[in-house]
């Protein structure tokens, strides 16, 4: 499995020199040093399964992912409930919405440049003389202006497009907010079963403990015992009793957190269910280049990547001339009858070529400022799909290695069990000392919380999967479904079309 993870080497560096020819080939020869940045790294070959001859994790799933409804397929409606209160409440995803409608009205801006800029004026005066010797006079103007910049270079252009590859990019930071809060909840709500389940669990030593007790003050007051066995019991007791405070504090923690994540705290209403949920069948995942479409955080940083490209190129065309095109009309009259009279109207017609000459070096500052701006996107979409990769190489291989666990923690809870049944028996006959009793419940304890925690563990880790995948319902393309693409050409895994 861990052999195939090893094409991430070639697939980001295919992905990058392909995302800074695609900028050149958009944007034309101005642009021709982008490319380079990507060049400078040796591309190593991607090693081939011996058996089937691709790369692959495991065996395809029908779908897309595992389940695109991944939370259904725990079967917990109070569940589904929590995670549709948290995409409404919860203050990450409320404030990464309010980032996406920031990034779309800057979009919206962006593009305003591609249009001309017309203004119109109007004003009225009246004069009167002091003395009143010379009669009072009143006018009236109104004029309108008109500017546009002609787009000969496609720089323009270019900011609009950045301006989309921006909004995008938020648009996929805010399906990413949305998996990860839906993330955040489930295993939140997953550790508050558990918690109940621990606290439960020190609940019941408690009183296996007290029973202890009594059979050892039977047995001292008796003198079949000393009074070591009797201290020991107390001892144990005590020791359930700290371990049962220790497991309501989880408890109640877990709960703040639960309800922070709902903007509900501290209304302290949240009851867990008393039992884990089932784990769901995995019936196979899809290859690695699909997590390309389908984790935001891939989607957005290889927006931000494409819109620094382009940005690159903006900066470079800023040393070209720029044609302005300018007209202007206005009227003047005594009044409003001779204003609108067709023989006080003056206009306007104007062009402008600008070239900058000499700018202190500005303008190759803000290139070189570009260009590491480049290789910066180009560094952290590369180290996002390495943490891609390695996420879902982790939740594969722990499938299978929690699964052994919890199989063993089972084996081991039930002869535990016996054991302390047996154990007890022998004990109250006086055939077993109270320090085997003892070592016998707490192995059993021991065990028994353990497998809790290895059976809520296989949840949060099918949990982590689903959202290394990409999230499937909760972590939709949005980027890809609410704006056109822009004019350049995308990378070649943005090309992919998604499977249904």
């Amino acid at each position: 499995m861990q052999i195939y993870a090893k094409c991430l080497l070639l697939t980001v560096s295919l992905a990058t020199l392909s995302a800074c020819a695609s900028i050149n080939m958009g944007q034309g020869s101005a642009n021709k040093g982008v490319g380079t940045l990507a060049q400078q790294s040796n591309v190593p070959q991607p090693p081939i399964n011996a058996k089937t001859g691709i790369q692959t994790w495991v065996e395809t799933a029908p779908e897309r992912l595992p389940s695109t409804n991944w939370v259904g397929n725990f079967n917990d409606s109070m569940l589904n409930d929590l995670i549709a209160e948290a995409m409404l409440a919860n203050t990450d995803v409320r404030g990464a919405q309010a980032r996406l409608m920031a990034a779309e009205a800057s979009a919206a801006s962006s593009r305003s440049g591609l249009y001309p800029n017309i203004g119109v004026n109007a004003n009225a005066s009246r004069n009167e003389s002091i003395s009143g010797n010379i009669p009072g006079s009143t006018s009236f103007s109104l004029g309108g202006s008109a500017s546009w910049e002609v787009d000969m270079w496609g720089r323009i252009r270019g900011q609009a497009d950045a301006g989309d590859l921006d909004a995008q990019a938020s648009n996929a930071d805010y399906a990413g907010t949305r998996l990860a809060i839906a993330g955040a909840t489930t295993q939140t709500w997953f550790n508050l079963i558990e918690a109940r389940l621990q606290t439960d669990l020190a609940t019941r030593n408690v009183k296996t403990q007290e029973r202890a007790l009594r059979l050892t003050k039977r047995r001292f007051d008796g003198g079949i015992s000393g009074s070591s066995d009797y201290r020991l019991a107390r001892s144990a007791l005590a020791n359930a009793n700290a371990s049962l405070a220790a497991r309501k504090q989880i408890q109640n923690s877990t709960t703040r957190q639960l309800e922070t994540l709902l903007r509900r705290y501290p209304e302290d209403a949240l009851k867990a269910r008393n039992t884990l949920p089932d784990l769901p069948s995995l019936n196979g995942v899809d290859g690695p280049q699909d997590i390309f479409l389908r984790r935001p955080d891939l989607l957005a940083a290889e927006r931000r990547m494409q819109a620094a490209g382009i940005r690159v190129d903006i900066a470079k065309k800023n040393l070209l001339p720029r044609l302005t095109l300018t007209g202007s009309a206005s009227s003047n009259g005594s009044s409003l009858t001779r204003l609108f009279s067709l023989n006080a109207l003056a206009a306007s017609l104007a062009s402008g070529l600008t070239a900058p000459v000499f700018q202190g070096g500005a303008l190759r500052a803000d290139i070189a400022r570009n260009e590491a701006n480049l290789r910066l996107q180009m560094e952290n979409y590369a180290g996002i799909a390495l943490t891609a990769y390695r996420e879902v190489e982790n939740g594969l291989d722990a499938e299978g290695l929690l699964s052994e666990r919890v199989a063993a923690l089972t084996i081991s809870l039930d002869e535990a069990q016996k054991a302390e049944e047996r154990l007890e028996q022998r004990f109250s006959e006086g055939l077993a000392s109270i320090l085997q009793l003892l070592d016998a419940q707490s192995r059993r304890i021991s065990t028994e919380g353990q497998l809790i925690s290895a059976r809520k563990e296989r949840l949060a880790n099918r949990v982590r999967l689903h959202l290394a995948l990409g999230g499937g319902l909760y972590g939709q393309e949005l980027a890809r479904e609410k704006h056109p693409k822009p004019s350049l050409i995308l990378p070649k895994f943005a090309q992919l079309t998604d499977r249904p």
